[in-house]
């Protein structure tokens, strides 16, 4: 019996709204390459257990933690000081007064290690290295292992082996990435998984603007939760309703109901995982933490001039090209992707892309002072997981009928290649490097 594969042909799986749904979403291979790459992502966690765990030997706990992890875990640990009654103790877990970060980072780390305060009771609070420790490994490389998995399929279906494969290695090994879940506990990992998710359903909603479309919803609403990222899908939701209704020959009442129904269940998320704005006092401390934060962002976290501090793509260069390669190649792959997206315009995937990164890179670029590298991850994360999209779009000419196009085809793919592999080389041994650093080895 022949199946109908919906993760390949949008066309097909929405043209007079057919039901050709099958049992099983994903073909053979598909299923097959997942599981390699989950294989690739458990020794992916295995290696990260050795910096993650890694310490120095000192007797302070806090010698080997990094400087936010310092500042923010009292504000977790407060939340497992139970008190004597029932209403003292949700109080401690709700109203977390770290609010320089959403609740939802708070909640799951809390989970993580509720377990242990069970089981170990007021030892629980001895454990501080070992805790962090934990954070690290199931609130951040967990989290962003699922990101890479997540951003492949996205952008490669996971169809051919190579093709998937690469893609996820090549977005794991990126120095930012490595960086950004080794000794610290941070909200990035799952903001970034929020943001892929949003891409993802996007995706599977392919322009039904059905219950995927809404689960969309649901992760920007909780990308917006854990550190506001969620609102810089301002463009990409409004392009994607506005090509519904052109090609699905929508009613206009329908795609302004869709608009709304999509920023209620944003906003129904963002305020039902912070429990705490139901309450003044904390709401007004977190508002309070957010103006001051936003003009931090906007002038740095000094009064000093610094030239780290000045807006423009240009101060940017340093960290790009330190934590995720040349300057040129970013721009490369954004190149493509809009060439791309122009090629294949009945792609829609590839037009939320562009209208994700696009307004992101701005506010990045001109409207923000410091510049720490996981600021652009939003950013670099999904721009590197089209990195074979040059390819595709090469083979497009490739099999034209004009000799001289597909010579062209071919050395611009050969020159792609080389630029890649160049890449993927570099984000190795810096990776590497890291790596036994943290052994003080080589």
């Amino acid at each position: 019996m022949a199946q109908c594969n919906l993760w390949h042909n949008t066309e097909k799986a929405v043209e007079g709204k057919n039901n050709c749904y099958n049992s099983s979403l994903m073909t053979r291979q598909q299923k097959k390459n997942l599981w390699i790459l989950v294989a690739i992502g458990a020794a992916y966690f295995l290696l990260l257990l050795f910096p993650n765990a890694f310490t120095s030997g000192s007797e302070n706990p806090q010698a080997d933690l990094h400087r936010d992890e310092i500042v923010v875990y009292p504000s977790l640990e407060r939340m497992f000081d139970f008190g004597p009654t029932l209403s003292t103790a949700w109080g401690r877990i709700i109203i977390h007064s770290e609010y320089h970060y959403g609740y939802p980072f708070f909640f799951l780390s809390w989970l993580v290690l509720l377990p242990l305060r069970l089981i170990e009771g007021q030892e629980f609070f001895g454990q501080m290295q070992r805790n962090i420790f934990l954070l690290r490994q199931l609130t951040c490389v967990v989290p962003m292992i699922l990101t890479a998995g997540v951003m492949t399929y996205v952008t490669t279906e996971l169809h051919k082996t190579w093709q998937a494969v690469f893609t996820f290695v090549f977005i794991l090994t990126t120095p930012a990435i490595v960086g950004n879940v080794t000794q610290w506990w941070h909200p990035d990992a799952l903001m970034m998984l929020a943001v892929a998710l949003t891409f993802l359903f996007l995706k599977l909603d392919r322009l039904r603007l059905g219950s995927y479309f809404y689960l969309a919803a649901s992760a920007c609403g909780m990308a917006a939760s854990i550190k506001l990222t969620g609102f810089f899908f301002f463009l990409a939701i409004p392009i994607y309703i506005v090509i519904v209704w052109r090609r699905q020959d929508l009613q206009i009442k329908k795609a302004l109901r869709a608009a709304v129904g999509f920023v209620l269940v944003m906003a129904a998320v963002i305020v039902f995982t912070n429990p705490f704005l139901f309450y003044e006092g904390p709401r007004n401390d977190m508002l309070a933490i957010q103006a001051y934060k936003t003009q931090e962002l906007r002038y740095g976290y000094g009064h000093e001039e610094n030239i780290y501090y000045q807006l423009g793509p240009q101060f940017w260069q340093w960290t790009v090209e330190t934590s995720y390669g040349s300057v040129a190649f970013a721009l490369m792959l954004l190149g493509v992707l809009a060439l791309s997206a122009l090629a294949q315009p009945k792609d829609v995937n590839r037009w939320v892309l562009l209208a994700w990164i696009i307004p992101m890179g701005i506010y990045l670029m001109w409207f923000v002072s410091p510049k720490p590298d996981h600021y652009l991850l939003p950013v670099m994360l999904p721009l590197y997981a089209t990195v074979l999209y040059a390819f595709e779009l090469l083979a497009r000419f490739a099999g034209g009928p004009v000799k001289w196009v597909r010579c062209m085809a071919y050395i611009a793919g050969v020159v792609w290649a080389f630029l890649v592999l160049f890449q993927f080389v570099w984000q190795i041994n810096t990776v590497y490097a890291w790596y036994l650093a943290y052994f003080n080895v080589g």
